[in-house]
């Protein structure tokens, strides 16, 4: 059996939770068992109605004491899941808090843990994942004995279609100790964003050169008008135009779109970490001599100032015609 992990925001499920369910299916192929999900969190029995159009079962785990995310928590329902379905496999998003309850899931079940990965497969009584390391820059292979606990890197999986009906059950999870272990205060909404950063098809990237933070209101737009996500550098997010949410790096988030804008921004390898496996990048910058011009596929020379409204009226006419 293998559980996957199905990501969602409370009305329906996110693009990472049906690149989980591709992985989850690739390796049902070769180990055998069924695919089974996990929801958690408010709004779990609704989603539930599109998740089992993926999956042979769909655990939910919801009420009073599910409304905060806590590691702690949702790492506790992994694997009570884990144990319900008698799984050998776990598959989770390797979103901000997958990275952040997986590890604890891998210790609960003693199990190798594979994270960030490209791909998987098994070969016998081991299961392989490929990732990549060193900014990005190279690939290497791991392999781990069963039981396996493996989180896939956005964007970097098909997207999983319907393949029937499955049922649906709650699960009741006891808390104890775990519940009071970190109380959650305030949650707080990113705002701005209409489309999920990571799981954005087109990123809009604005640099230090922008020059301010009301600058950001053309990268903003040239978002909007692609249907795309608004990203930032560690200096913009330094300064205070942008908030941590849109850092694309090292320290940030990593992307992988079919088209991202690097606007003014110089493509320090700290930030290449981030994007530099985008399909197609587009860079402007001053510099001629930037070093995201050898990151991108097509590039301008020129004062953004000058450069990005041009690009957007461009923009604004091909929409129209």
């Amino acid at each position: 059996m293998i559980l996957t992990f199905m990501d969602h925001d409370g009305t329906k499920l996110r693009k990472s939770a049906l690149e989980s369910v591709t992985r989850a299916r690739k390796l049902a192929q070769t180990i055998g068992g069924e695919v089974v999900g996990l929801l958690v969190g408010p709004g779990a029995e609704t989603v539930a109605q599109e998740a089992k159009k993926y999956v042979t079962k769909v655990y939910t785990v919801s009420g009073p004491d599910w409304q905060n995310y806590t590691a702690e928590k949702w790492a506790l329902a992994a694997y009570a899941a884990a144990e319900a379905a008698g799984a050998k496999v776990v598959i989770t998003p390797a979103s901000r808090s997958g990275r952040s309850w997986s590890p604890r899931l891998a210790f609960k079940l003693n199990a190798a843990l594979l994270e960030d990965t490209l791909d998987s497969w098994a070969e016998g009584e081991k299961v392989f994942a490929s990732k990549y390391s060193f900014l990005n820059r190279v690939l290497e292979k791991q392999a781990a004995s069963f039981p396996a606990v493996i989180s896939v890197k956005p964007n970097t999986t098909p997207l999983a279609e319907p393949a029937g009906e499955g049922a649906v059950a709650a699960l009741s999870v006891e808390l104890g100790e775990v519940e009071n272990k970190v109380e959650v205060l305030e949650k707080i909404s990113e705002s701005g964003g209409k489309v999920a950063l990571t799981e954005a098809e087109v990123v809009v990237t604005g640099g230090r050169g922008m020059g301010s933070a009301e600058a950001f209101g053309m990268i903003e737009e040239l978002a909007d008008l692609l249907g795309g996500a608004v990203g930032a550098t560690r200096a913009v997010i330094d300064a205070g135009w942008r908030p941590y949410g849109e850092q694309i790096g090292q320290t940030g988030k990593t992307v992988q779109p079919n088209v991202y804008f690097a606007l003014a921004l110089s493509g320090a390898v700290q930030h290449q970490a981030g994007m530099n496996k985008s399909k197609v990048v587009v860079a402007v910058n001053k510099d001629p001599d930037a070093p995201v011009f050898k990151e991108s596929d097509y590039g301008v020379v020129g004062d953004i100032h000058q450069v990005l409204p041009v690009m957007i009226e461009e923009v604004k006419k091909l929409k129209n015609a």
